[in-house]
């Protein structure tokens, strides 16, 4: 499947410049020396260098549990020491290059700008306490606790036109949506239901590329693009053997795909929790934490780019927010569309000069 993506803008500095004639000194006297110093402490200061580049937020709200919860929201091309910080009401949420701390419960906007530029999102908080915090609404507590960042969805894109996501059922449905819309370019999509990580790399089921069955590997060789996505592994949470194997068979098809495809750039998508109305956390759920924890790191050891896809489906007890909701393990339109919006947002975030492989997930 094909879709699209575009904005090209270009990382640089405005750069004062200008030629230079050689004169001829005149004698040093203590006349020239005092009017030199005078002249000095009366020149004005160097005007600093203006930057160019764009101030990128990564959500565009963001809910946290409890007072004292904090977190980096940007990843912005300006130096954040040099971008100015705001928080509307510095009572709720506080800011510090670009940390949000959470100091009372109420909602509010924070602004970062840099010369005209400016970017905002609004944060909030919902209890001070624990038993506050169960004390609330179950619709409240079920909300996604992170929105992706807001993208201009009706530009065309073309970003993703030599690129490729593979994956399994989520990946099914990510494609049904994108179906309807194009909003990835003409990103290839190879998906298939009911496959685990563990199955490609013991080799007794794979996916399917131009209407063969073929080793993972091989499909990323053919496919013969320059970034792949990697979205795999839900099918290994539900079962124990995929769970404990679950790193290692991460590593060993890596291995294999950097094998056969060393030039192809990869890109890991972190999984998503599961829907549960329990509050309790589910084993699955559990699983997939520890497993992101790790997955990042991998990522990292390897000098892979990762997205935390799974960070911006979460609710305010690490499930799968009911409005995203299709099943159990799925998630339907609404949900695919946020998977969506982050992939642009971070296609936005490196044609203007930023870089995927080098954002640091906590």
């Amino acid at each position: 499947m094909g879709k699209v993506i575009a904005l090209l803008l270009v990382l640089g500095m405005i750069v004062p410049f200008g030629g230079c004639a050689v004169q001829a000194e005149p004698p040093v006297t203590e006349t020239n020396i005092m009017e030199t110093a005078e002249s000095s402490a009366q020149a004005p200061a160097e005007t600093q260098t203006a930057l160019e580049g764009n101030l990128f937020l990564t959500v565009s709200s963001i809910t946290f549990s409890q007072v004292g919860e904090s977190e980096d929201v940007y990843l912005g091309l300006i130096p954040r020491e040099q971008v100015t910080w705001e928080s509307e009401n510095p009572d709720v949420i506080s800011v510090e290059n670009g940390v949000l701390t959470a100091v009372g419960v109420g909602t509010t906007v924070i602004h970062a700008s840099y010369g005209q530029r400016e970017v905002s999102c609004t944060a909030g908080c919902l209890a001070r306490t624990q038993e506050e915090l169960d004390a609330l609404d179950a619709e409240i507590l079920s909300a996604p606790k992170r929105l992706p960042p807001d993208v201009d969805l009706s530009q065309p894109c073309t970003y993703f036109d030599n690129s490729a996501i593979l994956g399994d059922s989520i990946t099914s449905l990510l494609m049904q949506e994108e179906s309807k819309q194009d909003y990835l370019g003409n990103m290839t999509f190879v998906a298939r239901y009911g496959i685990s990580i563990l199955s490609l790399v013991r080799r007794y089921k794979n996916l399917y590329f131009q209407g063969r069955e073929m080793h993972i590997e091989d499909i990323v060789a053919a496919a013969d693009v320059e970034r792949v996505y990697l979205m795999l592994g839900c099918l290994d949470f539900q079962f124990s053997q995929g769970r404990i194997q679950l790193m290692d068979n991460w590593e060993i098809m890596l291995d294999r795909i950097a094998e056969k495809a060393p030039d192809t750039e990869i890109v890991i998508i972190t999984n998503i929790p599961g829907f549960t109305e329990e509050t309790e956390p589910s084993s699955y759920n559990v699983a997939v934490a520890d497993a992101t924890t790790q997955l990042k790191q991998l990522a990292a050891d390897r000098g892979y780019a990762v997205i935390d896809l799974g960070r911006y489906v979460q609710d305010h007890y690490g499930r799968m927010p009911a409005v995203y909701c299709y099943d159990e393990f799925h998630m339907n339109g609404e949900g695919s569309l946020a998977w969506i919006k982050l992939l642009r947002f971070y296609a936005q975030f490196e044609q203007e000069g930023g870089n995927l492989s080098s954002v640091s997930l906590s």
